[in-house]
């Protein structure tokens, strides 16, 4: 009822054919620039956003295992087509990048952002070593490449999103393997909960303006011992969203003849560039250095211990990274990549455990505000009928 009073078009995530209509008719438009894609992107994420809000809170009586499995599916069939929206966009704009040479270097890069994504993307048009290196001024997101690529017909995309479509399949990809294998203690802790499995993950985000001293650091178990290089996803998750980095070919760019303009179609799609690091002037691995910008809406009470996604294990991997510096005060983290990754930076999960005390204090009929202080914040959270809403974070400050 709800969504028939919104009367904006949308389909109805409870309903099949309306999903089904919504995806193939979307798949079949082709042309969207990636502006057009961000603004269909709120009307996925709102549909997604349901359909995890019905998992959840629905009952078995109220919901079939049938209709279980059809959102679930609804929602990964949603979030692969997203970003296949963004690929289709991304393929589009570099088709005329020679239309938008930037006049002092001669190359192309543009910025587009909105609150729940930030798409940059560099093209290197002209091929010369001295541009290879481009920090996107809106964004706050850099990068540094080898000489090979700075000679090579490439584009670097990075994109930003603040949601992460991901993790979940890390957490249920364990818990499936868990499953199998069978448990034959249960966990000493009792209180330590499990990572939702489905992609329902929720975080405090908030801003501050105050400057957060770090004093934890990361530290590899047993001392100098090599660190598992496959991230626990129900230990450490991601924190500030995920970041798709990748090296792209170039298509054909259009070549002016007369009146006409000639251009060579391919019916390939985007193109990864491939790209295997070779040796630097001393002996090393060339490596790509990336610098990300930080949300101002996050807060890291950690050194983030940087991970990379692995598509064939689903799963986030420590290795491949290397040379991270982590500038707290600038909000912002650089690292090398042996190859072009999808990332995402890393905190424990528990690291505000145990809770030093709780208050639950009423504030009216069927109102109450929920205070927790945790190891290195205190929360609030305002709680009317049956609904909650974050009110307020407080840092503790280092003493």
């Amino acid at each position: 009822w709800e969504h028939c009073l919104r009367c904006d078009g949308t389909p109805d995530p409870t309903v099949p054919q309306e999903m089904n209509t919504f995806m193939s008719l979307w798949r079949e438009d082709q042309d969207e620039d990636v502006q057009l894609v961000m603004e269909k992107k709120e009307v996925v994420l709102n549909l997604i956003e349901e359909l995890e809000f019905l998992l959840l809170d629905a009952s078995p009586d109220e919901i079939t295992e049938k209709q279980r499995d059809q959102y679930l599916e609804f929602i990964l069939q949603l979030q692969d087509l997203l970003h296949q929206k963004y690929n289709e966009a991304t393929q589009n704009l570099l088709k005329v990048t020679s239309k938008h040479e930037d006049s002092e270097t001669g190359n192309m890069h543009t910025v587009i952002k909105d609150k729940n994504a930030t798409f940059c993307i560099w093209v290197n048009l002209k091929k010369k070593p001295r541009f290879k290196n481009h920090v996107f001024q809106e964004a706050g997101h850099g990068f540094d490449l080898p000489e090979s690529l700075a000679l090579s017909s490439v584009a670097v995309r990075v994109l930003h999103t603040r949601y992460d479509h991901l993790s979940p399949l890390a957490a249920s990809l364990k818990e499936n393997t868990d499953d199998i294998k069978g448990t034959e203690e249960e966990t000493e802790n009792s209180d330590v909960l499990d990572v939702p499995s489905q992609g329902i993950w929720l975080f405090f985000t908030c801003s501050t303006k105050k400057v957060l001293r770090l004093s934890i650091l990361y530290e590899e178990p047993g001392g100098r011992a090599e660190a598992p290089k496959v991230a626990d996803p129900q230990q450490l998750v991601p924190v500030g969203g995920v970041y798709h980095i990748d090296a792209l070919r170039l298509p054909p760019q259009p070549q002016d003849a007369g009146d006409w303009s000639l251009v060579e179609l391919l019916d390939v799609g985007l193109e990864v560039y491939p790209y295997s690091p070779g040796k630097a002037e001393d002996g090393t691995q060339a490596a790509v250095q990336i610098t990300l910008r930080l949300p101002d809406d996050v807060i890291y009470f950690q050194v983030p211990l940087v991970a990379r996604w692995d598509p064939a294990g689903q799963q986030w991997r420590t290795d491949g990274i290397s040379n991270m510096t982590y500038e707290a005060e600038e909000k912002s983290i650089t690292f090398g990549m042996g190859a072009f990754y999808t990332v995402a930076l890393l905190q424990d999960a528990h690291l505000n455990l145990p809770y030093q005390a709780w208050e639950l204090h009423p504030t009216g009929v069927d109102e109450g505000l929920f205070t927790v202080t945790a190891v290195f914040a205190s929360i609030q959270i305002q709680i009317k009928d049956n609904q909650c809403m974050l009110s307020s974070v407080v840092v503790e400050e280092e003493e």
